[in-house]
């Protein structure tokens, strides 16, 4: 049905077009509510119609708020919930199908009412429920609408040029006491305090050892779906100042996030952690012990890996979890410890994140090869932060590097391939003084190189040669930095690699600058 007949069917179910506000006002109590937005919209476009009376900003308020409340992806509250699991309660189901198909089809012409209210009154003083709509229909990945990104940039404009009276207020006392604590109240983890510190002895919050998925304990989860997308925005909006004052507030909406069984949940707190965790001052995480309570939580994520995980979910899982680990391992101190800077705080989580993480993950699913790029890619992050302490870990990075490496149908995953060629290369950038001439890392380095680049020469169907040739320049690149290793002890390898050309001409082009020419390849 086109607008301009939904328009007519509104307004032939009228007396007359509303000429003012508060005809529009009326036009949303009785009728459906799509037609009614179209006849709001209408007169709202037309603002030579609108009779200007000194009510006005209070009459734009309660339009707004009418609106807003019309396309809030909110679900009534069940009366007969009887604490009945989510994933069995069919009238829940029902609901929220039903409410994201009305959200889907009313949001689009709802936010561009609001946006034309903005206009009209430039700006109107709009009520906290409003805002906390607008806010959740910020988020670029939420799922209430058809085109996200355009309601997005929609209710984001609006915000932009929102006078709030004060932000900072309008954070910790709307959104963070009176908005969220209620909605998170009954799903708190037990590993804080009311306070939002490390708790010394810990309850179980479950039931028989089954979460709680309630609609009744998560309200958060199936019924306001406006929570977390709005928390995502308390926490980008704040700056640091505030996240320092006020980050008890904060803290048990972040753990009961990252820890949820919903995989989009869960990915989306860790995104979220990792946002806050760079605002935090670390001195909090330390004298609070919030940064072990952290850890703790974002851990038992690593291990979400196939097959117990479908491969999909675990990818969109781990990346969010090593990076939330990766920016907490930036807070933590990099001194202290008996033994030394290697035993400090951020070397001893990353020295768990590496073995807990990137060897046990490897070991679970070396053959599954997108998670095997991923483990790949974050060893780099991993490897770089620790710098020359990651010489402990070769005796398994190596090895780890040269079963990718050396895999005769490794070619036919060439992005994986080039993961694995990056982490060879960090260990290569940081690890080098136990690299040396005489080392048996050295001759394994070699070997994985030659063998990489011969398989490379195999026929692989349907893989682009651009690919393969990528993998290639960054081979020959490992290789100088080994040759580069190898010089300041004063040591050439060409007589190491001469005897491996003569025996296969092609890998010529990979020791470039080390064969002679005159061997004739």
């Amino acid at each position: 049905m086109s607008w301009y007949k939904v328009l007519l069917d509104a307004a032939s179910a009228m007396n007359e077009k509303p000429d003012s506000i508060g005809d529009a006002i009326q036009a949303l109590s009785q009728e459906r509510v799509q037609k009614a937005l179209v006849v709001a919209l209408t007169c709202l476009q037309q603002p030579d119609r609108i009779q200007e009376k000194a009510s006005d900003q209070a009459t734009a308020q309660e339009l707004a708020r009418v609106i807003s409340t019309a396309i809030a992806p909110v679900l009534p509250v069940l009366n007969d919930d009887n604490g009945l699991p989510a994933s069995f309660n069919d009238a829940l189901s029902n609901n929220s199908k039903a409410l994201n198909t009305h959200c889907k089809a009313a949001s689009t012409i709802g936010l561009q009412c609001l946006e034309a209210i903005d206009n009209v009154f430039n700006p109107p003083t709009l009520d906290d429920d409003t805002l906390l709509t607008l806010i959740a229909y910020c988020h670029p990945d939420q799922n209430w609408s058809d085109d996200p990104t355009k309601i997005a940039k929609i209710a984001a404009a609006i915000l932009k040029t929102y006078p709030f009276p004060n932000k900072t207020d309008f954070i910790t006392s709307t959104i963070l006491q009176s908005y969220l604590r209620p909605l998170f109240s009954k799903s708190k983890p037990s590993t804080i305090t009311s306070s939002g510190r490390k708790a010394e002895y810990q309850t179980d919050n479950s039931r028989d050892g089954i979460p709680d998925d309630t609609a009744a304990t998560k309200p958060w989860k199936f019924t306001d779906l406006r929570s977390i997308p709005v928390f995502s925005w308390a926490v980008t909006e704040a700056n640091n100042a505030l996240i320092s004052t006020h980050w008890p507030s904060y803290i048990p909406v972040l753990l009961t996030l990252a820890d949820d069984s919903t995989t989009p949940i869960r990915q989306t707190g860790l995104n979220i952690l990792s946002n806050f965790l760079t605002k935090i001052p670390a001195k909090t995480l330390q004298d609070t012990g919030l940064g072990q309570v952290f850890a703790d939580a974002v851990f038992p994520t690593l291990s979400y890996l196939p097959s117990l995980t479908p491969e999909d979910e675990s990818l969109q899982l781990l990346e969010p979890a090593y990076k939330a680990l990766l920016v907490l391992a930036g807070k933590q101190s990099a001194t202290g410890g008996k033994e030394g800077r290697g035993s400090s705080p951020r070397h001893k989580l990353l020295d768990h994140l590496i073995r807990e993480g990137i060897f046990t993950g490897y070991l679970h699913a070396k053959n599954h090869v997108r998670i095997v790029e991923l483990l790949c890619r974050e060893t780099v992050e991993i490897v770089d932060a620790m710098g020359v302490h990651a010489v402990k870990h070769l005796k398994d990075m190596i090895p780890m590097i040269s079963a990718i490496l050396t895999d005769p149908f490794a070619s036919a995953a060439p992005r994986t391939l080039l993961s694995a060629v990056k982490a060879l290369q960090a260990v290569l950038r940081n690890c080098w003084p136990r690299l040396m001439t005489g080392s048996v890392w050295q001759d394994e380095i070699i070997n994985a190189l030659v063998m990489c680049w011969l398989n490379l020469d195999e026929p692989t169907n349907n893989i682009s040669d651009d690919s393969l040739e990528e993998v290639r320049k960054e081979l020959v690149t490992s290789f100088q930095a080994l040759s580069a290793i190898a010089r300041t002890e004063g040591t050439d390898l060409s007589a190491r690699v001469e005897p491996l050309v003569a025996k296969a001409g092609s890998l010529a082009g990979l020791f470039l600058g080390l064969v002679d020419d005159d061997m004739g390849f």
